[in-house]
């Protein structure tokens, strides 16, 4: 017995010792993380750091850049409103003056130059050299240039003939000496000399130059604080790379370093303006005197942290295995006959809960397998309001896995009305299945909750819960509504209609929107079957009676009764704008609208003798056939159909010469409109007749004169020609059989009123659904 309990302590304590290791080489490791981080945020900083170096001397370097530029532009100004004075050109090609006119020149030009002196501090002085009199003038003096050279502006490092041959007489365009010494004794200081041929582009025979010179500390005094500042030194080259002036006094060889070999930073930037090149050289250990100074800081910092986090690590680990030992001591006292099965504790401790939660997860299987049949059984009583609101608990709708977040509600039918493209043998598991498919199709797609209902074999119900706002929740009901059909039809091959509710507040209101989605989606027939339709606009637009006066029946009866096939359907198509284009009415009274219609048509024919077998044949549709067509566009094209035959049958049982020659008249106008050779003559030849008599004979039965006809028929399809905003009003006039673009003209606004141009302006600037209704009346 000893034996075994000293086995059981070993196994224990071994077990311990593992757990413990691991705990604490967990912790090292999660301690490792952040000093890893620690370095590679460390390394950026670094980078940062000397980015930031970088971009401020180069900031300071661009300031004084723009400074310099601003000031060379002075310059370049002065020298330009010199070179372009009239009087100088005068001076540059006379020779010595040698009268008082011509010293006067000399002395106004001298004026002008000293009126730009007085323009510029930048400037120290400059003088304009004559080449064909060797005449130095300057804005206060006139002197010869050996004279200036000797006694004013000598070059410490040219001779006489160097200074004549180089400068004066050499061709420069805004060409820069490099800094030297030019003056003779206590007016010596160092110049930057600006030199620019004269006249100015010349290249080959220059007759002057103008000489400019800046004082050294003009440019430096701008350098002094980024000088000062990086303990470096700023050379400035000119566009040929040659070094014009420095700033500093350190010497850098070309290699970057200095005589002590110590290593150097080099930032430059170079003028657009001037072409200038600013060149900052500072010492590397300057540079990064704060990027190491942060390196030693950053160094002692991660030491410290280190050896905290390895003592933390340690202290953590200690307690966090004392709780995990008092758990294991009381789930052995609960099960002792698994204590000998385990490895380790936590194999022990993921075994019982897995015991535990395994009978659990049986017992929720057994219940969920019920839950579809259980919500969807709830959900169509509440569509048809068989369901008490005040009766629905939290508890039993999270158990169906229902939540309503919101208090809005709408309801939205999904018919499938055509399944072709995914059904292929008419059987009721492949309905299912895409009622199932749809159903889940506008439960996935967000923004709000929605849950399916399947009612009949080609309806599914959508129960969706919105936000409590009209506008908002309309919205997203269309977004919404725009995708689930988009899923269906691209995916899965299905047509639908979606008929949506308006939207209602709380749960008990369902089965209004029930009530209302079915109303959408019968009003589809009006709309050719419109995927997306909202109970709220029919319910805006449909009317509650339908407009078919008796006067107009009668009209109808008599234009049947005469065989008038134009002047019936006139009348049925006027029927239709006025009920179907102006107003909307329900899917009820559009059908009823149209068995009146037929009601008409059966009158006639009892009152005629006419049987509807010998119209339209044994196979001829049902009334029924017909008031169940598809769209209210099918339904008006089958009665119109209808009625023009029975105009036709009438019209031959009559057996009217008359009638049939007007009506040959008018089939050959309508078929030779654009002729440009059609007449009164020409159609009288073509029926045998005279034309006095044909004149005569169009009059009496058609009620209007056979030109004014003929103008009309004309007028009608130029109407048509001008909904393409392309045909030109002369393409138009051509096409319907005009010569010319005005004849067309004055017929056309002698028939409407106003010109052709005018109409077409007016028709395109209109909505589509008005355009239609102005070319309809």
């Amino acid at each position: 017995m000893g034996k075994l309990t000293t086995t059981s302590a070993r196994m224990e304590r071994s077990n311990r010792v593992s757990v413990f290791v691991t705990l604490l080489m967990s912790y090292l490791v999660v301690l490792l993380i952040p000093v890893i981080v620690f370095g590679g945020l460390y390394a950026r900083i670094e980078k940062i750091m000397i980015e930031n170096a970088n971009n401020s001397n180069m900031a300071l370097i661009e300031q004084a850049k723009q400074v310099v530029d601003g000031r060379l532009d002075e310059m370049h100004l002065i020298s330009r409103n010199i070179t372009s004075n009239p009087r100088l050109d005068a001076l540059l090609k006379a020779g010595s003056p040698q009268n008082g006119i011509e010293h006067y020149n000399y002395f106004s030009f001298m004026q002008e130059m000293q009126r730009y002196r007085n323009s510029s501090s930048f400037i120290t002085d400059f003088y304009v050299y004559l080449r064909e009199s060797n005449t130095v003038l300057s804005p206060t003096l006139k002197t010869t240039s050996s004279v200036l050279f000797s006694d004013i502006y000598g070059y410490e490092n040219l001779t006489y003939e160097q200074y004549r041959s180089d400068i004066l007489h050499g061709v420069h365009f805004n060409r820069y000496l490099p800094v030297t010494e030019v003056g003779k004794g206590l007016n010596q200081k160092r110049m930057l000399t600006y030199m620019q041929t004269l006249p100015f582009g010349e290249k080959n025979h220059p007759k002057g130059a103008l000489i400019m010179l800046i004082d050294e500390r003009q440019i430096t005094g701008l350098l002094e604080e980024i000088v000062k500042t990086n303990h470096g030194t700023i050379y400035i080259k000119d566009a040929s790379g040659q070094v014009i002036l420095s700033a500093g006094a350190a010497s850098v060889s070309r290699v970057g370093k200095t005589p002590e070999d110590h290593p150097m930073m080099t930032v430059s930037a170079i003028s657009k303006r001037s072409g200038w090149e600013y060149v900052s050289i500072v010492p590397e250990k300057v540079f990064m005197e704060k990027v190491n100074m942060v390196k030693r800081m950053a160094a002692g910092v991660l030491v410290i942290c280190l050896a905290a986090g390895v003592a933390a690590c340690a202290f953590m680990t200690y307690r966090a295995y004392y709780p995990l030992r008092d758990i294991i001591r009381f789930i052995r006292q609960a099960h002792p006959a698994r204590e000998g099965a385990v490895r380790n504790e936590y194999d022990f401790i993921k075994s019982t809960m897995a015991d535990s939660f395994g009978r659990q997860t049986e017992m929720r299987e057994q219940l969920s397998r019920q839950t579809p049949v259980i919500r969807s059984n709830f959900l169509q009583r509440l569509l048809k309001g068989n369901v008490d609101a005040s009766d629905m608990s939290d508890h039993a709708m999270a158990f169906m896995g229902i939540s309503f977040p919101e208090r809005g509600f709408a309801v939205a039918l999904i018919e499938l009305r055509d399944a072709s493209g995914f059904i292929h043998n008419e059987r009721e598991s492949e309905w299912a299945l895409i009622r199932f498919v749809t159903g889940k199709v506008a439960e996935e797609i967000h923004p709000f909750a929605a849950y399916s209902v399947e009612l009949e074999k080609n309806l599914v119900a959508i129960i969706l819960n919105v936000p409590d706002s009209q506008q908002c929740g309309l919205e997203e009901l269309v977004e919404w509504a725009e995708q689930v059909k988009q899923v269906i039809e691209l995916r899965f091959k299905t047509v639908t209609t979606i008929g949506i509710s308006g939207i209602h507040t709380g749960p008990g209101c369902l089965s209004s929107g029930y009530t209302e989605s079915l109303k959408a989606l019968e009003y589809s027939i009006f709309t050719a079957y419109k995927p997306i339709l909202f109970y709220d606009e029919m319910k805006q637009k449909t009317e509650v009676y339908y407009d078919f006066p008796i006067e107009t029946e009668v009209k109808l009866i008599n234009a049947m009764k005469s065989g008038d096939v134009d002047k019936a359907q006139d009348i049925i198509q006027c029927l239709y704008s006025n009920n179907f284009m102006g107003k909307s009415i329900s899917p009820d009274l559009g059908r009823l609208l149209f068995a009146n219609l037929l009601s008409t048509m059966f009158k006639l024919l009892n009152a005629l003798n006419l049987k509807y077998e010998d119209i339209f044949g044994t196979a001829g549709k049902t009334i029924e056939d017909i008031t169940e067509g598809s769209t209210v566009e099918e339904l008006y094209q089958e009665v119109k159909w209808m009625f023009g035959k029975v105009c036709l049958y009438v019209g031959e049982q009559r057996g009217d010469s008359s009638s049939l020659l007007l009506e040959k008249i008018k089939i050959y106008i309508e078929d030779h409109h654009n002729d440009t050779m059609i007449s009164l003559a020409s159609i009288a030849e073509q029926f045998n007749i005279t034309p006095p008599y044909l004149s005569a004979f169009f009059k009496k039965n058609s009620g209007t004169n056979l030109t004014d006809y003929l103008a009309k028929i004309r007028i009608e399809h130029a109407k048509e020609m001008m909904k393409d905003a392309k045909n030109t009003i002369s393409h138009i006039a051509r096409s319907v059989g005009y010569t010319s673009d005005v004849g067309f003209i004055r017929v056309f606004k002698k028939y409407e009123g106003i010109t052709p141009g005018k109409y077409k302006e007016t028709l395109h600037s209109l909505p589509s659904t008005l355009r239609n209704d102005h070319l309809n009346s």
